[in-house]
């Protein structure tokens, strides 16, 4: 009886570095097979006998030549083979080849591209030679994809865990490229989110621009006060291409509070960095989030952090805890009885108007029971930036009746000494101002139509003299709060340079803030860990559709991304500047909307225009706000809270998707949901009654006395307002049916 052969072909990646695999014995024949790691090149065929490899072939087809050959020696040997045998074989071949050419084509797909896949502990997934992080969702999503560098990135030279970038052993994915540029990837979890951060380090010879792409859900973000209806919540419809941001440099953007990013699958993007960065957003709609660093030149460097978690509520409350996005637990030994009552507004009134004033106070506001409060001292009795003086036409006994009448009054602070001040010369000559970063000569530029020098802060003298007048001006005029107005870019517009507006800004914080406790600031940035209060700008304006009727701005998607900032004590304000004299209609309804902001600035001039309207702004809007500040008990939630106070819809429900994209309302903690309107003449909207979580249903209490309850998680089609009715629902738990 002689022996037998059999012949199998099997696919071979043609590479130098395949390896051997061995898939199955047969009679003490070995039957091979080659697997690329490469993922790249032809098939061919491969021939295996007792001997080993005898030749290859460019066909797939396992009935070569050379195989009848062999089994006609086999016939000629008299050892035939029973059919049902041939037939079995012919099977378990075929299902071999399958197996196999299967297997070549899932590992063919696996690293198509030619990269090496690593993974740590199974959170993301980086290939090297795409240059693509692969960050993992939850598991009925596909990965976020993050592609780094940018068309600029050159191909990397070596991988290494120590080097004079990488200096950390224990850190596995750190990669240096040929001009000595590194990138770091690292993961962590904490608070109940999963972080990756990449870092950039040494930037050399390139400038990286990384891109996510923005299918993932909605995404929410960017504060407008400059043009707060051009804000949209979500962000999803804005188009921005590459754009400098940082402290003090307001362009198209208006003005940029945090560089953070939320979006609604759970994922949220933090950049790390506070100096000045380039963003573009769905630009040319190509669906991607782009940031990159500016220059090289001074910043060498740029580290963000992508987190997740189960909702984008979970992500979110995690990713502000590791980055500091939630309020100062300092809230808690501030003062902060002055929130409930009105602070007024006295933006357009002129010295002349004093008397008016002193009267308005002392005769309306008085007879309807409001206290004067805080009263801001009106810009226009100072005479130039920088003074720290008051006009020398104002009689002292202007502020002494304001003082009888219990005002406390709030002095604007900027930042700058226009030319014509009187400290400007002195300034100049002991070196107080802000030197230009491309010479020696003191940085000049225009702040609201004035030349101006910027205070420099950071030099103790400057801060010595500033606190002396500012403690002259607090004892003089009863001065009890702060209110610091910008603080422009000083390193030139064209936002190149590592901004020191930033570090000016928390030196006048820190100043203000160590001589009454909280102030108001105009703009700011990273600052959750002092007290202050932050405006909420409402603006009136023509309706685009109906040239004859007048709206309030649409600021709620501000309202909302300052809230999630982390920044709790909001002040609602209404500009007047624009459009004086104000609409009765769009007065009341800003009225209605600021009772369930924490602190509300109103303009006195339209209330000197509208004082038929103070005894409802008495009655219905401040006792509606302190009783809802009251109960909810406000204080105690600023002294260490996790959750913001003024909340989106979706707060109470992640995965209502309805929710997701009302920009027009808002939630007071989970009690209170207010549906605002906006525009003269309106007197019924559409509302969104979100869904909860436990069996709850939405109250609306008519201005006749009737209640109604409305189910949550549905529709109300033109809803009902009257002029004087408080568009807000009540959120009422129903209380099961007991079997007894």
């Amino acid at each position: 009886m002689g022996s037998r052969t059999e012949n199998t072909t099997v696919n071979l990646c043609e590479h130098e570095n395949d390896k051997l695999l061995t898939v199955g014995n047969d009679d003490n024949l070995n039957k091979k097979k080659y697997v690329s790691t490469k993922g790249e090149g032809s098939l061919h065929s491969l021939k295996t006998t007792p001997g080993g490899v005898e030749g290859r072939s460019n066909t797939l087809n396992s009935h070569s030549p050379s195989s009848k050959s062999t089994e006609v020696k086999a016939e000629d040997s008299n050892m035939k083979i029973p059919n049902w045998r041939k037939k079995v074989l012919k099977v378990t071949v075929t299902i071999m080849f399958f197996v196999m050419a299967i297997g070549v084509i899932v590992i063919w797909t696996l690293h198509e591209g030619g990269g090496e896949i690593l993974k740590e502990d199974g959170v993301f997934t980086f290939d090297i030679d795409e240059r693509e992080l692969f960050i993992n969702l939850k598991q009925n999503e596909n990965a976020l994809k993050l592609k780094l560098g940018g068309d600029d990135f050159k191909t990397l030279a070596k991988e290494t865990s120590v080097s004079d970038q990488c200096k950390d052993p224990t850190n596995k994915y750190c990669y240096v490229l040929k001009d000595g540029t590194a990138v770091y990837l690292r993961s962590s979890q904490m608070n109940g989110v999963q972080c990756y951060q990449v870092s950039w380090k040494n930037l050399t010879s390139f400038l990286p621009e990384d891109c996510f792409e923005l299918n993932h859900g909605h995404w929410y973000g960017l504060v407008n006060k400059q043009n707060p209806s051009g804000n949209t919540w979500p962000i999803q419809n804005l188009q921005i291409s590459k754009q400098t941001i940082l402290a003090g440099y307001n362009k198209d953007l208006g003005d940029i509070y945090e560089y953070y990013w939320l979006s609604s699958t759970g994922t949220t993007f933090y950049i790390v960095d506070d100096f000045a960065v380039q963003i573009s957003f769905n630009h040319s709609n190509s669906n991607k989030f782009c940031v990159s660093p500016v220059s090289r030149e001074n910043l060498n460097s740029l580290e963000y952090a992508v987190c997740q978690g189960t909702s984008i509520k979970i992500a979110h409350i995690g990713t502000s805890k590791k980055f500091g996005l939630q309020p100062a637990i300092s809230f808690n030994s501030t003062d902060l009885g002055w929130m409930f009552e009105y602070v007024w507004d006295t933006q357009t009134l002129g010295v002349e108007d004093r008397s008016n004033l002193v009267n308005f106070i002392l005769n309306n506001v008085s007879s309807n029971n409001l206290n004067c409060g805080l009263l801001e001292i009106p810009l226009s009795w100072e005479e130039h930036f920088g003074d720290f003086r008051l006009s020398i036409n104002l009689s002292q006994s202007v502020f002494q009746e304001l003082m009888d009448l219990k005002c406390n009054m709030i002095y604007k602070v900027f930042p700058v000494s226009s030319f014509e001040s009187s400290n400007f010369i002195s300034g100049i000559r002991s070196k107080m101002f802000a030197i230009n970063s491309f010479s020696s000569a003191t940085y000049l530029l225009d702040y609201r139509n004035k030349q101006c020098a910027v205070w420099d802060l950071g030099k103790q003298h400057v801060q010595t003299f500033i606190l002396k007048e500012l403690n002259e001006i607090a004892n003089n005029f009863h001065v009890k709060k702060f209110d610091l107005q910008s603080i422009p870019s000083v390193d030139g517009l064209d936002g190149h340079w590592p901004s020191r507006s930033k570090e000016f800004y928390k030196y006048w914080l820190h100043l203000l803030n160590n001589m009454t406790g909280l102030n108001f600031q105009e703009e700011t940035f990273r600052t959750q860990s002092i007290p202050s209060a932050v405006e909420i700008l409402f603006k009136q304006h023509s309706n685009e559709k109906n040239a004859s009727q007048t709206c309030m701005t649409n600021s709620i998607p501000n309202l909302l991304t300052l809230s999630l900032f982390g920044y709790p004590l909001l002040i609602s304000a209404l500009d007047l500047s624009e459009h004086n004299p104000i609409d009765p209609d769009i007065l009341l309804r800003w009225l209605q909307v600021s009772a369930f902001i924490p602190a509300i600035k109103v303009p006195m001039a339209a209330l000197m225009q509208n004082t038929n309207l103070l005894s409802y702004a008495n009655k219905d809007i401040l006792d509606l706000h302190n009783s809802i500040y009251k109960k909810m008990d406000f204080l105690n939630y600023l002294e260490g809270s996790d959750e913001p106070f003024i909340r989106p819809l979706w707060w109470l429900d992640p995965d209502d998707s309805e929710a997701l994209t009302i920009s027009d309302q808002f939630l007071v903690g989970d009690k209170y949901l207010v549906a605002p309107l906006f525009c003269s003449g309106q007197r019924s909207r559409d509302i969104y009654l979100p869904k909860t979580a436990d069996r709850s249903v939405w109250q609306y209490i008519f201005r006749n006395g009737t209640i109604r309850n409305f189910a949550a998680g549905g529709w109300l089609r033109q809803f009902r307002v009257s002029l004087f009715n408080i568009p807000y629902f009540t959120r009422k738990v129903v209380l099961p049916i007991s079997d007894d």
